[in-house]
């Protein structure tokens, strides 16, 4: 049976709605939204109705345990709202990117934040929080890279960066690749030239997650 916080976070996902959305249609403080979305507490009569319109669905279905697919949004052609129709690609931790499938329900519930979608990226891409300088100078810590997951091994270009799991690690790794004389001699390092690991390591040891297409920085 689904939570009221596990469909909050669906509804969030399929319209691409954001926290800061629902802020704006409910007037529920910050700290409120967050409790309903982690499953600490549940809308209050105060806030469920207009919460329930911004997710295009009822009131009912929002706080029932029933798993009954809802079928407001998709009845409904032009519903009149509150929350931005803008399409957003959700920031994930590195230990669920180190599970990343293209199943959505396996991240819902582990979505850190969102940012405006990039147009040419398919709707499996995700976003990742830098963290280390393993790849500075290039890639600084709080930078947030787009990853496109759907990429195959052969359609790998020297240069291009990764993200990648190593054996049973818990956390992905972010790797760039180096392409031998032989299209199939595929190894990835790091950019930091002054990093202590420099050693190359074999792309067959790793488990392919996705390639970075771009990067965004934000300063506050």
């Amino acid at each position: 049976m689904k939570s009221t916080a596990a469909k909050i976070a669906e509804r969030m996902y399929e319209l691409n709605i954001t926290q800061a959305d629902i802020k704006r249609a409910t007037g529920a403080g910050k700290a409120t939204i967050s409790s309903w979305i982690n499953g600490y507490t549940k809308p209050s009569s105060l806030y469920i109705s207009k919460l329930a319109t911004c997710l295009h669905c009822t009131t009912n279905w929002l706080l029932s345990h029933d798993d009954q697919k809802n079928n407001i949004y998709e009845t409904t052609e032009d519903p009149s709202i509150e929350c931005s129709s803008k399409r957003m690609t959700p920031i994930i931790s590195w230990t669920i990117a180190a599970n990343f499938s293209n199943n959505i329900p396996t991240i819902i519930n582990h979505i850190v934040d969102w940012t405006p979608k990039l147009p040419h990226l398919s709707e499996q891409a995700f976003c990742l929080v830098i963290q280390g300088r393993s790849m500075s100078p290039e890639f600084k810590p709080k930078e947030i890279i787009y990853v496109e997951p759907k990429i195959a091994l052969a359609d790998l270009k020297d240069g291009d960066l990764v993200i990648v799991r190593y054996d049973h690690n818990t956390q992905a790794n972010f790797k760039q690749v180096v392409i031998g004389e032989d299209k199939s001699d595929i190894y990835l390092k790091t950019i930091n030239p002054d990093w202590p690991h420099q050693a190359m390591q074999p792309i067959a040891d790793f488990t392919l997650i996705g390639i970075v297409d771009s990067k965004l920085v934000k300063y506050r």
